[in-house]
């Protein structure tokens, strides 16, 4: 009897050496695909939320589009600012944002202020105080406390005097005050300053000396009332 003779699928079909390597790849793809990305994912989502968060937080300069014409009043015509504006119109400051600029009568401080004092912001202009819920931004009625360098932005304000008058000027309307007094402080001394106050008042503060370099456990201190702006109505 003859022995059968068994065909080889390969031999049957030469597509088969072709065939092969490709199914294998394909079904290998998909093992690799299935695995990766039950492993990767959480790694991929992590990544893609960053650059999506970066990009949503990159710092705004909202004193751009409003130039120096605020809500019918400008910096420098006089004309009148309405007594209040909702706050519910008001595009509020997040950290590292340009809101406003300052000016100090009888000195040459003249800076860019921004919401936040993080060393970045501080070397940029002047920075405002934001990590605690008794401090506000100009017409919020609450404590407004700026920080400069004493060798740059603020370094003039040692020539400030009492009765001097301190402009800002915001995205949404132009602020007066009066500076009432000065003081030097050490930087621990938390009696320098009242969060707790419901009366709109502005605090500037700086390293002291004003020549001093690198470190320095004093903080010359600048006080000033409120004297005229928009207020918020914080239930508008």
């Amino acid at each position: 009897m003859q022995a059968s003779r068994k065909h080889s699928f390969f031999r049957r079909s030469p597509l088969a050496y072709l065939a092969a390597p490709l199914i294998f790849v394909i079904v290998s793809a998909a093992l690799f695909f299935a695995v990766g990305k039950t492993v990767l994912g959480p790694y991929l989502s992590l990544v893609s939320w960053f650059f999506t968060t970066s990009e949503a937080s990159q710092p705004q300069d909202l004193l751009a589009d409003a130039a120096t014409v605020i809500n019918g009043g400008t910096a420098s015509s006089g004309e009148s600012q309405p007594e209040t504006i909702p706050f519910s119109s008001v595009t509020y400051p997040s950290k590292g944002d340009r809101y406003a600029t300052i000016t100090v009568s009888g000195t040459n401080v003249d800076a860019p202020v921004y919401y936040g004092d993080t060393n970045k912001i501080l070397n940029a202009g002047v920075g405002t105080y934001a990590d605690d819920g008794g401090v506000g931004i100009p017409g919020q009625g609450k404590t407004i406390l700026l920080a400069g360098h004493n060798n740059t932005f603020f370094n003039d304000l040692q020539h400030a005097e009492v009765g001097a008058t301190v402009m800002i000027t915001t995205h949404y309307g132009v602020y007066t005050y009066e500076i009432t007094d000065m003081e030097v402080r050490d930087y621990q001394d938390a009696t320098a300053y009242d969060f707790t106050r419901t009366d709109e008042n502005l605090i500037m503060y700086t390293c002291y000396p004003f020549d001093a370099l690198g470190f320095t456990p004093n903080r010359y201190f600048v006080y000033a009332k409120y004297v005229s702006g928009p207020m918020l109505d914080m239930n508008s």
